[in-house]
């Protein structure tokens, strides 16, 4: 009961208007000393030569994706319909290397949070920074619409480090140590994040002043917000109002797609063109999803799968259930 009660006072304080990540006295009570600990293995395995630590995290990763039932079920089910032209064999294949890629990444997260911008720089690499930096040159505020890879908050405090602050929103997580744990690590560089429940104002504004927006584009929030629009094999309530936001704050939307290459041991960012969207709600949800489809077909591995993405149908149906 005492459990329950601290669990939803977390959920409570995170979830409320106006809430901001801070560290309280309170992070150091018992209940938050298994975050502790896992927070100092992660900063040991920041130091463990990246080779040494993605043998173990493949190793785990088949582990986890084996014991992780939800998590896994959910991906069966994305990929099911959004590549039925694929065997069971195909899915699951690209299923194990995706829980490989995400224990990497994870056990990778201590290296992002305390190592030096000249480490972090030379173990990253972009692929299209000349689309950023051509926009920059001509004075153009700047969205990049960056869909849910596993390397995302990785990719985007590395760019932080050239120089390149972002701003972007978030929804809170409930245990609020992680929460300010983790805010703290993406804004070390510069940059600011935005409670999801504060609006999106304050995103706006930080756009119109110069840092560059960070927006996630594969949500699903619903049929009322959304249009349903082509998604891989299938279709998807998507948001439509990308261009009305990059209108209003003045800005270029540019794709970019966060990976980890484990082979050279490298984040890799690679940015496309900058969009051209219509003023048209369905042609510009179809836009987004679109780069989606083409940042993740040829890496599918790399995406994150285990999200809700097709929760809502135009029958009403709970796939997921």
């Amino acid at each position: 009961m005492v459990w329950l009660m601290a669990e939803r006072e977390n959920v409570r304080l995170t979830a409320r208007v106006g809430y901001e990540p801070r560290f309280s006295w309170s992070y150091l009570q018992p209940k938050y000393w298994g975050t502790w600990l896992g927070v100092a293995v992660l900063l040991i395995l920041a130091y463990v030569p990246f080779r040494w630590r993605d043998r173990l995290a493949a190793k785990l990763g088949i582990v986890i994706g084996r014991k992780a039932r939800k998590q896994r079920r959910r991906a069966q089910i994305n990929l099911a319909y959004c590549f039925p032209q694929w065997t069971e064999q195909q899915r699951e294949q690209v299923i194990d290397k995706m829980f490989v890629t995400v224990t990497q990444v994870m056990l990778g997260i201590g290296e992002i949070a305390v190592r030096s911008k000249a480490h972090l720089q030379k173990r990253s690499e972009f692929i299209g920074i000349e689309h950023i930096k051509q926009a920059k040159a001509e004075g153009k505020n700047i969205i990049l619409m960056v869909p849910h890879g596993w390397a995302i908050d990785a990719s985007g405090i590395i760019l932080h480090t050239h120089g390149m602050p972002m701003t972007s929103m978030f929804n809170p997580h409930r245990n609020p140590l992680i929460d300010w744990l983790w805010t703290a690590t993406r804004e070390r560089f510069g940059g600011k994040m935005h409670a999801r429940q504060n609006g999106i104002k304050p995103f706006l504004t930080m756009i119109r002043n110069g840092d560059m927006g960070y927006y996630l584009p594969d949500e699903d929030f619903g049929a009322e917000a959304s249009e349903f629009v082509d998604f891989f094999g299938t279709y998807k309530a998507t948001l439509p109002g990308l261009n009305k936001m990059a209108k209003l704050a003045k800005a270029v939307v540019i794709p970019m797609f966060p990976r980890y290459n484990a082979e050279s041991g490298k984040y890799e960012m690679e940015i496309h063109p900058p969009m051209e969207l219509s003023d048209d709600p369905v042609q510009s949800a179809r836009a987004m999803n679109a780069e989606i489809e083409r940042f993740v077909t040829p890496q599918p591995e790399q995406y994150v799968w285990i999200l809700q993405l097709l929760r809502t149908r135009k029958n009403g149906e709970d796939i997921y259930h």
